[in-house]
């Protein structure tokens, strides 16, 4: 801006000059043929009246003359012409044998009466102003003014003119300069201030103190920057806050626009996804369940309308809940999606209703044995035999119920419970040794060989109820579910800081297919086995929660006709000193 101001001014400057100096330059040169007319005027009227001199002897008059004039100041060259075009008289003494009835000021005094021109002698080589004056019938009076004096000084105003243009362009460049400076340091500096705030750097401000048009603009400017960096912070702040509370969501956030590209997606998104590598930019593709969830957030967009769908997808069928909507207020058309995992809310649904239906035919199964012999009771009067089996029948089932009873109470007490009161430094070999202790005599009666191989040195914070508990099961199974003359081996070693034990049986093994549901309530390998030897179903249920409850875990491994073996891995306390 600065430099077109300079050169605009300095041109329209100059300009002005060169009008200025032709408009001069051509009426000084006016102003000098006026003056060279006048003088040529005065000498041709006098030779005018001496025409019978003239007449009479030519050259002699024209040399006389042109003396007189030179006498006076005037360097006058006079000429006479006769009406063929012939010099015969010149006050420069030339002989001149050239016929001038086809010069420009003679043609012109032969049709006027009076010519003029301005050319280059060809006789004396040198640039003359002629005036021709045309005596009727007789001869050409001509007289002729050297322009060199003219031409000297039309050269030495082109002279002044140019260094006076040269001087004067320089003077307005400066004064220009200086004024444009000052005219456009504010501009530049609120300019450079609105270049930094725009790579943002909204903390930068217009320095200086302006007292006209441009301080008020400054001044505005200044206050326009605090605000906007007030909202830029503002903004920032709830941007971070946002931003925060999305990547803190345990749900998945993703936001894509019309070509599919991802705007933004929080960590969830890419755990759910199983996609780490997608990024903001990217094309929302990979998986199946990517594509599916790409497409239902395509229809949002194409129909402005909310969608949601239940979506499965791998790993192990995972079950996501997905909302997507399309975003308003936006140019680009876009979408945002919210992606929910419901496989363990769906999972827990199955499990309840599982546990209902498991609970009620657990129930209804000794319930009806009681209801059966109690009718049977009642009908007639009985021998003391039958009376007597069907008082036992109601003594079995009323146990069995008992057990149920107590194991679901169990059960809900290690599930609901966060800390245990009774937790003390517990000897595992102490303890196992008090299981087989209350278990030998089932052993026995199932002719069962119980052992135990355990490391002393092993300790674990525990209740030792819960711990017998927890052992008492897996023992207690390994007997039941075992065959005739058998054996069950229990072993506790040390495994770096964990303790290891192993409930080792010679039954009749589980097949494969039957461990990832081991675990699970009311669940049973052998229904008929496990109701025939009293079992309620909840046994494994409550030695797999037992053993999370102190931080340890179980496993099994099996194998069909050789038996199985279950393993529990607690961690280890510090030997005392």
């Amino acid at each position: 801006m600065k430099k077109k101001l300079v050169l605009s001014n300095a041109a329209i400057i100059v300009a002005g000059f060169i009008v200025a100096f032709l408009l001069a330059a051509l009426q000084v040169q006016q102003q000098y043929t006026n003056e060279f007319t006048k003088r040529l005027d005065t000498a041709l009227s006098i030779l005018s009246t001496q025409t019978d001199e003239i007449r009479k002897n030519p050259e002699v008059a024209a040399t006389d003359i042109g003396a007189e004039l030179a006498k006076s100041g005037q360097q006058m060259r006079i000429s006479i012409i006769d009406l063929n075009g012939k010099v015969t008289g010149d006050s420069a003494k030339e002989e001149i044998n050239q016929n001038h009835s086809n010069r420009p000021e003679i043609l012109q005094a032969r049709e006027n009466g009076v010519g003029y021109d301005t050319r280059i002698s060809a006789s004396l080589n040198e640039r003359y102003y002629y005036k021709a004056v045309y005596i009727k019938d007789q001869f050409f009076i001509r007289a002729a003014l050297p322009t060199a004096d003219l031409d000297a000084v039309i050269n030495r105003l082109w002279i002044v003119a140019l260094f006076s243009m040269l001087l004067g362009i320089a003077v307005v460049c400066i004064v220009t300069s200086i004024l444009v400076y000052r005219m456009t340091e504010p501009l530049n500096r609120l300019s450079d201030t609105a270049r930094q705030i725009s790579y943002g750097d909204y903390s930068s401000r217009v320095d200086g103190e302006y007292k006209d048009e441009v301080g008020e603009l400054a001044q505005s400017f200044n206050k326009m920057a605090e605000s906007t960096e007030a909202a830029v912070s503002q903004l920032k702040s709830k941007q971070n806050q946002l931003e925060g509370v999305l990547q803190g969501m345990d749900d998945g956030v993703l936001a894509i626009n019309q070509e599919n590209e991802i705007l933004f997606l929080n960590h969830s998104a890419r755990v759910q996804l199983q996609k780490f590598s997608l990024r903001d930019g990217c094309r929302l593709e990979g998986s199946l369940l990517i594509g599916k969830i790409a497409k239902l957030m395509k229809d949002a967009i194409n129909s402005s309308e909310a969608k949601k769908e239940l979506l499965a997808g791998a790993p192990n069928e995972k079950q996501f809940m997905v909302y997507a909507s399309p975003i308003e207020g936006q140019k680009a058309k876009s979408a945002l999606a919210v992606i929910t995992d419901v496989t363990r809310v769906r999972k827990l649904e199955q499990l309840r209703s599982e546990f209902v239906a498991n609970v009620t035919h657990e129930l209804k199964t000794p319930l009806t044995s009681i209801r059966g012999s109690i009718e049977l009771l009642k009908s007639t009067d009985r021998d003391e035999k039958p009376r007597r089996y069907f008082y036992d029948v109601l003594d079995i089932e009323a146990e069995r119920l008992h057990r149920l009873i107590d194991d679901m109470l169990a059960l809900s007490q290690i599930e609901n419970a966060k800390e245990d009161p009774s937790v003390r430094r517990c000897s595992v070999e102490e303890e196992l040794m008090d299981c087989i202790d209350r278990l030998t005599p089932l052993a026995g009666k199932n002719q069962i060989q119980l052992t135990l191989d355990a490391d002393s040195s092993l300790f674990v914070s525990c209740s030792p109820t819960r711990f017998q508990q927890l052992f008492g099961n897996l023992i207690e199974n390994a007997i039941k579910y075992n065959k005739p003359n058998g054996s069950v081996t229990v072993t506790a070693q040390r495994q770096r800081q964990t303790a290891v034990i192993r409930v080792k049986d010679t039954g009749i093994g589980i097949a494969p297919e039957h461990f990832d549901r081991l675990f699970e309530r009311f669940y049973r390998v052998d229904a008929s086995r496990s109701r025939e030897i009293g079992g309620t179903g909840l046994g494994l249920s409550i030695v797999k929660h037992l053993a999370a409850l102190y931080g340890g875990e179980v496993g099994v491994e099996s194998e069909v006709g050789k038996g199985s073996t279950f393993i529990v891995r607690l961690p280890l306390l510090p030997n005392e000193p």
